[in-house]
């Protein structure tokens, strides 16, 4: 279980990364906008393995916070799928 849990906290640290800190990265380097291309990394499966392990495993709380830190941050998840969604739909912007 501790396996699966590190591997969901590395993917969400990756579609973090992706999401956030790609773009800033590519520019610094001196990329263009028009040569970026946006990606998304592994969506949904980040968070979900974290939230699948997290009551099974017996850790100290600091890692279960880490767990939940990566799972919220995690920008291809299905919480943020909601929200973005939610969002959407109030703002007139999904018809």
């Amino acid at each position: 279980m501790h396996i699966v849990f590190a591997f969901g906290c590395f993917v969400s640290a990756t579609n973090f990364y992706w999401a956030f800190l790609r773009y800033p990265v590519h520019r610094m380097r001196g990329g263009t906008k028009d040569d970026y291309r946006w990606i998304s990394a592994a969506p949904l499966v980040g968070s979900f393995l974290i939230m699948v392990t997290l009551p099974f495993i017996d850790t100290p709380s600091w890692i279960w916070w880490l767990g939940v830190i990566c799972a919220v941050s995690d920008t291809g998840g299905i919480h943020w799928f909601l929200v973005a969604m939610a969002w959407m739909t109030l703002t007139g912007r999904l018809r």
